[in-house]
């Protein structure tokens, strides 16, 4: 049985795959402590958009459906599509995230101060505060939120943020008219971290109605915890659990997780070889992940999420590349994407759009870099699309989400909301 060092009152209780369908997404969010890069947000269309395909090509392991498009759209070429960013509001105190809340019907923000708000520009109302409880700073702070699948009957959420210690804590939350109810806040899981960055911190749920969890290697650098190879422990690594279960105290374990008896592994470990996954998204059955990297280069995965027991590479790998001399690469899931540090600092992960403003662009994962603020898109094939000469550099960018209008939207670190789409939309 591996060591479950750093769980409190972990109860296991092995359940079935749910049949649940997926509801509010939780995305990006800033994963490196860089100074701020000069610059800011542009509403016109200057410069058509460069397109390239991506440099590796994507693991065998990364088929998988998608949605289909209607049958009544039109689409155009990317590179004939006239993209822009829109500023939809301000203010916001260090912002990594848009949510859409499924039963209020509004958008909110997660601050990483410990707050979440909703994105009405009218004062922007408090729907959660814990700030007393959340160690911020750097990378630390209130960093994930997710609604459950069942929330229309349930009225479950769930929120991840650094807390003393430090620790990687995932809280769940009964969330009635829209306000967390405190007095319902329960703690689900607790994680150990050795050090103040890669804690992780994005939570969402997949199409299979489990909560999945992305955690980084335990920090300070070039894995230096040894953790990104070890599935016996929670830090490297994407897990996946049973919450809300009736008559499990905290939290299950699916059946179908690759050491789900405990045996080579944590029974929570879906997936290791992961440096620092800060955003993560679903899209039909796929899940993309933005994985920060070390020294050279940036990635972004994409994978099926019925495959168990996959291995990003991290540290024998630094995207496509050997981060370790005489590496061997298989049996690793190598990138669809990623770009080299001339390009930025550290990806900041978004969503894959399905909006209705932008026919064609659906089925692509949209993404940023913090440092160049450089906005693309990766579609499955592997076709990298650079937005940057059209919309121009973002702000610090911190995180994506998809809002109650199916639309995309993108946080910086300076508190603005920003929309992307076309030149008239």
């Amino acid at each position: 049985m591996p060591s479950q060092a750093g769980i409190r009152g972990l109860r296991i209780v092995t359940v079935k795959p749910f049949a649940f369908a997926v509801v509010g997404l939780g995305l990006a969010v800033v994963s490196c402590t860089s100074s701020p890069v000069p610059g800011g947000q542009t509403s016109t269309t200057i410069k058509p958009p460069v397109v390239t395909t991506a440099a590796t090509t994507p693991s065998t392991s990364t088929t998988s459906t998608t949605q289909p498009e209607p049958s009544t759209t039109t689409t155009i070429p990317l590179e004939n599509v006239a993209l822009r960013v829109e500023e939809i509001d301000i203010g916001f105190s260090n912002p990594v995230l848009l949510v859409a809340d499924p039963g209020g019907g509004s958008d909110l923000v997660v601050e990483q101060t410990g707050t979440i708000v909703k994105a009405d520009g009218a004062g922007h109302e408090v729907v959660l505060v814990i700030s007393s409880d959340v160690v911020f700073g750097g990378e630390q702070g209130l960093l994930g939120l997710a609604f459950h699948p069942q929330h229309a009957t349930n009225h479950l959420a769930y929120v991840a943020y650094v807390g003393e210690g430090p620790k990687s804590i995932v809280e769940q939350f009964e969330v009635v008219d829209g306000v967390f109810d405190t007095a319902s806040r329960r703690v689900i899981l607790e994680i150990d971290q050795p050090a103040s960055n890669h804690n992780g911190g994005m939570i969402a749920f997949g199409p299979d109605g489990y909560l999945w969890i992305g955690m980084g290697d335990g920090g300070a650098a070039n894995d230096r915890f040894g953790n990104g190879q070890d599935p016996t422990t929670l830090l490297g690594a994407m897990l996946r659990i049973a919450v809300g279960v009736e008559g499990v105290e905290r939290y299950g374990i699916p059946a179908d997780n690759p050491y789900a008896d405990g045996s080579g592994g944590a029974p929570e470990v879906w997936a290791i070889g992961l440096r620092n996954p800060w955003r993560f998204a679903f899209d039909g059955d796929d899940v993309w992940i933005a994985d920060v990297g070390q020294n050279d280069v940036e990635e972004v995965n994409v994978t099926s999420v019925a495959i168990p027991n996959l291995n990003y590479g991290w540290p024998i790998m630094e995207g496509s590349s050997c981060f370790r001399s005489g590496c061997e690469a298989d049996g690793l899931t190598l990138p669809i994407a990623e770009y080299s540090h001339n390009a930025g600092c550290s990806v900041t992960g978004g969503v894959v759009y399905r909006g209705d403003l932008i026919p064609s662009l659906r089925g692509q994962f949209m993404y940023s870099d913090y440092c160049s603020g450089r906005l693309w898109s990766v579609s499955k094939s592997g076709v990298v699309v650079d937005w940057s000469p059209s919309v121009g550099p973002l702000r610090n960018p911190t995180g994506f989400g998809t809002g109650s209008d199916g639309e995309v939207y993108i946080v910086t670190q300076t508190g603005t909301l920003l929309k992307i789409t076309t030149e008239g939309g």
